[in-house]
């Protein structure tokens, strides 16, 4: 399987964690549904890792470049009876894809705008969205140009944006003191307790595959493996995905986690410490498998919960903060047509429900 087709046959979507932008300036992130529903991914266990990469900018442009190409593989693989899409050829490294006025705009500069954009549209194919973003950066570095040395430190309209944004930072600061002295290692501690007593009941299973083009392949893997040949030798001489070199490992899975339907149901027919006797076909080719281990997955130790529970705290801790506010002030409302409206409790005469 290549790069790109590895990236699409172990899709590690669960392993992103949603950053949400909360009232001023506040991020808060999902992290109690992140754990509860992916904890046993939290190290990383599937995926291709990209070595040998020269820096971080480089890693994020194999990152989007191996999820574009396997949206286009999916795109490619279509619906039968439909036209079929080819997947796009991306060539390793870091080519200059547009110049202005003599200035290099490289494809991470592109990749690297591209991963800024909402999930829904980073996962198009990168064929469909790579020049728009391409004209993006192009645009950009236009009104940068333009820009550049212009002073307008005393134009009015500048002013009144500055000390506004500077009215937002100011609230936002002080917000998040707030909410970071109401979060403290005890109330930490007993939301990872909630946490570990609600983890759901996940069977998952520990596994290598041997990846190969046809049938007829498969078939002579099988029966070298029953001959006595060792799994991850094998998989090393035939198999045909990056997880040749370590011997077909796939690490643990579930049934629940976003893989090919057809090689969960073939993995998961498969008895621990045995290897399936009939090759998997899936759209990658077929797969002969070995269940090593089969286990409950486990809830994510404290120290790697931590982060993703404070997150999720200081969203909860926001809204309490902002509701005590809201009881100490005296609010009045009016109608649309700005009659009083009857006080309800709590000082705020907002409208009973009806």
């Amino acid at each position: 399987m290549s790069t790109s087709k590895q990236n699409a046959f172990r899709n590690e979507s669960g392993n992103a964690v949603v950053g949400v932008l909360v009232v001023l300036v506040i991020a808060a992130v999902g992290g109690l549904v992140y754990l509860s529903n992916q904890s046993g991914m939290l190290k990383g266990k599937l995926g291709a890792q990209n070595e040998n990469v020269a820096s971080t900018e480089q890693t994020a442009a194999a990152e989007i470049s191996g999820e574009a190409q396997a949206a286009e593989t999916q795109t490619a693989a279509g619906e039968e009876g439909q036209a079929q899409t080819p997947p796009l050829d991306i060539k390793p490294g870091n080519p200059v894809v547009a110049k202005l006025n003599g200035a290099e705009i490289t494809r991470v500069d592109v990749f690297n705008f591209i991963q800024n954009l909402p999930p829904n549209v980073r996962q198009q194919p990168v064929q469909q969205i790579f020049a728009l973003a391409q004209d993006q950066v192009i645009t950009a570095k236009i009104v940068e140009e333009k820009t550049k040395g212009v002073n307008l430190d005393s134009d009015p309209e500048v002013q009144k944006q500055i000390e506004a944004a500077k009215e937002q930072i100011v609230r936002g600061a002080y917000i998040n003191k707030e909410v970071s002295k109401r979060i403290g290692e005890d109330r930490i501690k007993s939301a990872y307790d909630d946490y570990v007593k609600n983890f759901p009941d996940i069977e998952e299973i520990k596994a290598r595959h041997i990846l190969v083009a046809d049938e007829a392949k498969a078939k002579e893997v099988i029966a070298k493996l029953d001959a006595g040949g060792k799994f991850e030798d094998l998989a090393k001489e035939f198999s045909t995905d990056n997880t040749a070199a370590n011997g077909g490992d796939l690490g643990y899975f579930s049934q629940k986690d976003n893989l090919v339907p057809e090689f969960l149901e073939g993995a998961f027919a498969v008895k621990v410490g045995e290897y399936s006797k009939a090759p998997t076909k899936t759209q990658f080719g077929y797969h002969v498998i070995k269940v090593e281990e089969q286990r409950k997955r486990p809830p994510a130790d404290f120290e790697t919960a931590k982060p993703f529970l404070e997150n999720e705290l200081r969203r909860v801790v926001l809204g309490e903060v902002l509701e005590e506010w809201r009881k100490e002030a005296k609010i009045e409302r009016f109608d649309i047509n700005g009659d009083a409206i009857e006080p309800s409790a709590g000082g705020d005469n907002k409208p009973a429900a009806q």
